[in-house]
C-alpha cells in the first residue's frame, strides 16, 4: 500500500515539477486584466447595454498567449463576434494595463474546439480560390513562355470522354464532398 502512495506522489510531484510560479502569476493577471478590460466595454454609453462587457467576460476565457496572439474562446459564435467587435478597444486595453505583454492581436475558438493559434484564422474559401487561381495564372504565364508548346492542347483533351458508371460515381461524391467541406469552412 505505501508503494502505490509514493507512486502516486512521484506522478503528482512530476506534474506540477514544470509549473513555474511565475507563469501561473502571468496567467492570473492575465485573466484579471482581461475580465477588467471587457468589464469597461460600453459602461459609460448609455445608448447601448451597460452589462455587454461583463456579459463577454462571462462567456469567454484566455487560453493561450504566443508571440503577441492572445487566443481567446468563447462559448458561442455570438460571443465572438461581439469580441471581434470591440477588438481594437480590448488589445488597447490590455496593452495599457501590462505593456510587457504586448499584445498584437487576438485569435478565437469556439469552447470545444481545439484548435491552437496555428489553426485559428483562416482565409475565406473566395480568398483562397483567388490566390490560387493567381498563382496558376502568374506558372502558366511562366511555362508559355519558356515553351510556346504549351498553349496547344492535346486533342484528347477536347473530346468527351465516356467514364465507367463505379468512377464517374466515384468522382461525383469526392466533388460533392469538396463542395461541402469549402462551404463549412
Amino acid at each position: 500500500m505505501s508503494n502505490e502512495i509514493q507512486k502516486l506522489n512521484d506522478i503528482i510531484h512530476l506534474a506540477f515539477k514544470n509549473i513555474r510560479v511565475q507563469d501561473m502569476e502571468k496567467a492570473n493577471t492575465i485573466a484579471d486584466v482581461w475580465s477588467s478590460v471587457l468589464k469597461k466595454i460600453n459602461s459609460n454609453n448609455p445608448k447601448s447595454n451597460p452589462n455587454e462587457g461583463q456579459n463577454l467576460a462571462d462567456h469567454s476565457r484566455v487560453v493561450d498567449l504566443k508571440n503577441g496572439v492572445l487566443l481567446i474562446e468563447a462559448d458561442h459564435p455570438g460571443w465572438i463576434s461581439l469580441l471581434q467587435m470591440h477588438k481594437k478597444f480590448i488589445i488597447r486595453g490590455i496593452n495599457m494595463k501590462v505593456p510587457d505583454l504586448k499584445i498584437s492581436t487576438l485569435a478565437f475558438r469556439l469552447k470545444g474546439n481545439r484548435g491552437n493559434l496555428g489553426e485559428i484564422e483562416r482565409p475565406s474559401v473566395e480568398k483562397v480560390k483567388e490566390e490560387m487561381s493567381k498563382k496558376l495564372d502568374e506558372e502558366n504565364e511562366i511555362l508559355r513562355q519558356k515553351n510556346p508548346e504549351f498553349t496547344k492542347k492535346p486533342e484528347n483533351l477536347t473530346k468527351n470522354v465516356e467514364l465507367p458508371p463505379e468512377l464517374a460515381a466515384i468522382f461525383a461524391d469526392l466533388k460533392q464532398s469538396m463542395l461541402t467541406n469549402s462551404e463549412n469552412k
